[in-house]
């Protein structure tokens, strides 16, 4: 178990989601921690009470550094959001329930996610290293080289600062130094001159 230094491409996750005997339940799973870029203990704590299809969020409860009745609203895909409750109500699962499930309303835990995830993943033909913070790392990932701003995307992960965000994604001024050099930095058009 542990933290992965490894992230999947899109296509790749949607390998995973195109399996053909895939549960759904697991399908659910792997929907629910990739879409909101959840912590794998964030996606564990998802109840039904918590998607709110109508704001297209799910309530975070707890989370890293955080207490266990501290809840966040955390954008989510509307179409994800509406499966996972169709999903909730084909089980007849109750309000108090998580979606996360190892039998009926009994919450998973991290090693049987993890267990399950790089089964998923072998069964996919994908051959890396996969951790718990796999499908975050990915989202965060696919959602800056789609173009959103590194701002946005720490926002998004619900990190404090772009630093962390940076380290998580691999980010390095090199990186950044590069991308200056490709775009043409501005700043030379607005110097003028020779310094």
């Amino acid at each position: 178990m542990g933290y992965s230094k490894e992230w999947l491409t899109e296509d790749e996750v949607k390998q995973i989601l195109s399996l053909p005997n895939l549960e759904e339940k697991y399908e659910i799973w792997v929907l629910l921690l990739y879409t909101p870029a959840l912590r794998v203990t964030e996606g564990l704590n998802v109840r039904v009470r918590d998607l709110i299809p109508e704001k297209k969020e799910i309530n975070v409860v707890g989370g890293k550094k955080r207490k266990d009745n501290d809840i966040e609203p955390v954008p989510c895909n509307l179409q994800v959001l509406r499966q996972i409750k169709r999903y909730a109500e084909r089980n007849d699962l109750k309000p108090s329930d998580f979606i996360m499930f190892s039998n009926k309303g009994k919450q998973a835990n991290r090693s049987w996610v993890y267990k399950k995830l790089g089964e998923l993943c072998q069964e996919a033909g994908i051959d890396k290293k996969i951790g718990t913070h796999t499908f975050r790392r990915s989202r965060a990932t696919h959602l800056l080289n789609r173009g959103i701003t590194l701002a946005k995307v720490s926002k998004y992960l619900r990190h404090k600062n772009l630093a962390t965000t940076m380290a998580y994604l691999k980010i390095t001024t090199a990186d950044i130094q590069r991308e200056l050099e490709e775009m043409g930095d501005p700043v030379t058009d607005i110097i003028q001159g020779e310094y």
